[in-house]
């Protein structure tokens, strides 16, 4: 009778470690799943980040530029407004750009340079 016992209690610690080696297991795989993520999660808000920093750069050097001068913008001025726009790679700021550029008279510049820049603030928020 004391065989079947001590069979049993050895059957039960058997199983119990058993038991807790997999959930060690499954809890170490959720760990590092987790730690993945994070660092996933991290690399998005980097570029995130990034892409805001370009935004406020173009802002800034277009506000400079366009908005605080009375006269006529530098050609150097233009080509590097012009490559800051396109170095973001939204096509609707491109698109935006393109309409401001084009406008016919002073006030559709400043209406398509009104919808540009908040645009680009918006995608900033």
């Amino acid at each position: 009778m004391k065989a079947g016992i001590l069979d049993r209690s050895k059957l039960v610690a058997n199983f119990l470690l058993i038991a807790l080696v997999a959930m060690n297991i499954f809890f170490s795989i959720q760990y590092t799943e987790g730690i993945r993520e994070d660092g996933r999660q991290a690399e998005i808000e980097a570029m995130k980040l990034e892409e805001r920093l370009e935004n406020s750069k173009f802002m800034k050097l277009f506000i400079d530029t366009v908005l605080g001068t009375n006269g006529v913008i530098s050609f150097e001025d233009r080509v590097r407004l012009e490559n800051d726009i396109r170095t973001l790679g939204d096509s609707d700021a491109i698109r935006l750009w393109d309409s401001f550029v084009n406008s016919e008279d002073s006030e559709t510049a400043q209406e398509n340079a009104v919808r540009l820049m908040s645009y680009l603030s918006n995608k900033m928020i």
